[in-house]
């Protein structure tokens, strides 16, 4: 049984980048499980060069990545891209793509492999239903719309059973409706199965309204702490100067920069 008192990500001291060329550093960062971490900067912050090192394809190039403390158990992990990640010329329908992770596409199967196989379909199954999309299992999934494709992506992180979802850009290019319900759905997904996110985006007051707390990146390194703390007049102002206003409308929170704020990263 994991020790929930124990962070399951720690980044300490790690520094990130390609060559000599320093993205961040100085990074000392602890994510505990079951959080519900943003991690949110504007183009060329560095969010795709953490995101890289987060999930062991990007190693620092000084400092530790380590996973679930002392052990360095790495976790099940997630991974649901922007949906345009699948070249949708590829004749995939939405259960294929939501067996990926499992099956890799083999195309002769062995008695064995038959019932493997068979048991992968009915986790991609249970997948479908959760996100709703059971009914359109054998369409095309260049067929579908944006938010039903993203869906599908949600559905194949969930098919190998995560302890860890990390959603990269994950409602860009959707209308406000289409991006409600795929955050409603993350939330409810994390509270059913404990799971921890890191929801990785451009735009502040989005993570602001669904993260508990916020990596927030920036040309002068960055800032880590709960949501009501980075994201507030006081955090903001001292890092772009006068003219972020925050504003509270019901519970949810809204970041307005100034015209003259050309770095704000709710742009």
């Amino acid at each position: 049984m994991n020790d929930t008192t124990v962070p399951l990500l720690s980044l300490k001291g790690v520094a990130l980048g390609y060559g000599s060329q320093r993205v961040l550093e100085g990074l000392d960062v602890e994510i505990a499980r079951a959080a519900y971490v943003g991690i949110v900067g504007p183009n060329g912050s560095g969010k795709t060069t953490l995101l890289k090192a987060i999930l062991g394809i990007h190693p620092p190039l000084a400092g530790e990545v380590r996973w679930g403390g002392a052990a360095g158990l790495r976790p099940h992990i997630g991974y649901v891209p922007q949906r345009d990640a699948i070249d949708p010329l590829f004749p995939f329908t939405a259960i294929d793509v939501v067996l990926l992770p499992l099956t890799a596409l083999r195309s002769v199967w062995s008695a064995r492999d038959r019932r493997e196989r068979a048991a992968a379909i009915d986790r991609a199954h249970v997948a479908l239903e959760r996100v709703g999309l059971m009914s359109v299992a054998r369409q095309r999934y260049s067929s579908l719309s944006g938010g039903q494709r993203q869906r599908i992506l949600m559905a194949r992180a969930l098919v190998t059973e995560p302890e860890l979802l990390v959603l990269d850009e994950p409602t860009s290019g959707m209308d406000l409706g289409s991006t409600s319900r795929i955050l409603d759905l993350v939330g409810a997904l994390r509270s059913e199965r404990h799971l921890t996110v890191l929801l990785v985006s451009h735009d502040l007051t989005l993570v602001a309204q669904r993260a508990e707390s916020v990596l927030l990146l920036h040309e002068k390194g960055y800032l880590y702490g709960s949501t009501n703390d980075v994201v507030s007049p006081k955090a903001l102002t001292a890092l772009y100067g006068d003219g972020v206003s925050v504003v509270d409308v019901g519970a949810r929170r809204i970041v307005i920069p100034s015209s003259s704020t050309v770095t704000s990263p709710a742009t």
